[in-house]
Formats: structure tokens, C-alpha cells, sequence
């Protein structure tokens, strides 16, 4: 598999999770906190907050367990084992989100 396509994939089910997550519960007054005083405290906004917090948490804590690898095993940095690695931690982060999509 090309790098690239990881890559996508993982930056896809990082947004996947962003939208349709569980944890949009705990986001939301996080994200209500967090935001900008330039953007009109509504509801969409709020909510387009916390889906890109969730997505971007994701994103960062998927990312964790290939830097381990990469750091420890002592291989080229941007390898396609790193990629993987990284393509399952987002995808087990992202697993409730599946099963909150699928119904």
C-alpha cells in the first residue's frame, strides 16, 4: 500500500469519528470553552468544535502508538509499518463511532 493512501485513510476515519462519535457528549462543553470570542456562540458552531476537537484528538492519540514504534524499533522515519499502526490506533478509536453509524 502506498503511504498516501494511509494517510487519507487515517485523516478519513479521524473525520468519520469527529462526526458521528459518542464522545461528542463530553466535547461539546469543552469545545464551548475552547472556541474563538470572533465566532457567534450558536449551536452549529459548537458543534462543528467539538466534532473537529474529537477529530483532532483522534487523530493525535492514534498517532502516539506509531511514534513509540518508530522511536523504539529505530526504523526511517514516515515507514509504512509506522502508517499502519497508525491506521489501526484510528480505527480502534474510532470503532464506537462505527457502531453508533451502523445503528
Amino acid at each position: 500500500m502506498d503511504r498516501n493512501f494511509l494517510l487519507f485513510g487515517v485523516i478519513g476515519i479521524s473525520i468519520l469519528n469527529g462526526l458521528f462519535s459518542p464522545y461528542l457528549a463530553i466535547a461539546i462543553p469543552i469545545a464551548a470553552v475552547l472556541m474563538p470570542e470572533v465566532f457567534p456562540r450558536s449551536v452549529g458552531w459548537v458543534l462543528f468544535f467539538s466534532s473537529l476537537l474529537v477529530a483532532s484528538a483522534t487523530l493525535l492519540i492514534a498517532g502516539v502508538p506509531a511514534a513509540l514504534y518508530e522511536r523504539l524499533a529505530g526504523h526511517d522515519r514516515g515507514g509504512i509499518v509506522a502508517m499502519a499502526i497508525w491506521l489501526a490506533g484510528a480505527a480502534l478509536l474510532a470503532f464506537p463511532a462505527f457502531r453508533h453509524l451502523a445503528g
